[in-house]
């Protein structure tokens, strides 16, 4: 398809208040996928369904809960009513942000959204560019023409980010867990020309394996992910890339994928909590 330079991409962050007492797990992102899945099939259900069938990237984004207490027990976080929460959501399809924006407004203050034990009341959505460091709105074609030059890239990766090399031989889970440029960009290169139709060539992929390095990485983590059928590592932290050949239209590729990351995560399981990203 070609590159549809008017497509939207929405970062919504849901602020949400517990109606009763219950736990929510250490982690969420099944429960939270499913939560939202139910919130589209009350809009649209062929909508739901096609989404949950798919079998390629989906093209949506889910966190992890934001705003948690900071200890949990083994069994997870103890909440009571009333306890604040946030949940955050990229939408990366017209259809599917309308399904979202109908659900929202029909339900209004009696919109509910149940995860773990705990069922949650919508106490706002917030979706402006500068309302919220997690929220924003744009469009494909205005992040192509805003990407600059610059060879020094610091972003924040938020919640456990693994890239998949997919299956080789005996290998069926081959997951790089730590920030090398090549794959982490690699990844955004797939997503950025899957979804809008762009044609950012491999040879990219190619200069940032020879050229782009890390500078400085600071406090990164790996931990344990924990989804409905199984578990997967993931790693998390602060990183600095830079490159170290100004070749303008590749540094444009560059810096246009790192804006990117911030709409449509990086890695695998993005529906799930996994791979948030936003450059600093």
């Amino acid at each position: 398809m070609p590159f549809n330079p008017d497509l939207a991409l929405n970062a919504v962050v849901v602020n949400l208040i517990a109606t009763t007492d219950g736990r929510v797990p250490l982690t969420q992102g099944a429960l939270a996928h499913a939560a939202f899945l139910d919130l589209v099939a009350a809009a649209d259900p062929d909508l739901a369904a096609r989404l949950h069938d798919s079998g390629g990237r989906q093209p949506f984004t889910i966190s992890p809960l934001r705003e948690l207490p900071e200890q949990a027990g083994a069994e997870g976080y103890r909440l009571d009513a009333g306890a604040r929460a946030a949940l955050r959501l990229t939408l990366l399809d017209p259809d599917l942000f309308l399904a979202f924006l109908k659900r929202l407004l029909a339900a209004g203050p009696d919109l509910r959204l149940r995860i773990g034990d705990v069922t949650f009341a919508v106490e706002s959505a917030i979706g402006a560019p500068g309302s919220h460091r997690w929220a924003g709105y744009t469009t494909a074609g205005e992040l192509r023409q805003a990407a600059g030059t610059e060879q020094r890239i610091r972003m924040v990766f938020a919640s456990p980010t693994a890239v998949s090399l997919g299956e080789k031989g005996a290998a069926k889970q081959r997951m790089v867990l730590i920030p090398i440029p090549q794959y982490v960009f690699a990844s955004l290169r797939g997503a950025w020309n899957r979804l809008t139709g762009d044609e950012i060539p491999i040879g990219f992929e190619e200069w940032v394996a020879d050229c782009v390095f890390v500078r400085e990485v600071r406090d990164w983590q790996t931990a344990v992910y924990q989804l409905k059928r199984g578990t997967y590592p993931g790693g998390f932290g602060d990183v600095t890339f830079e490159a170290l050949d100004p070749a303008p239209t590749f540094l444009r590729m560059l810096n246009l994928l790192a804006d990117f990351a911030f709409y449509s995560g990086i890695g695998s399981k993005t529906t799930m909590g996994m791979g948030q990203a936003r450059r600093l």
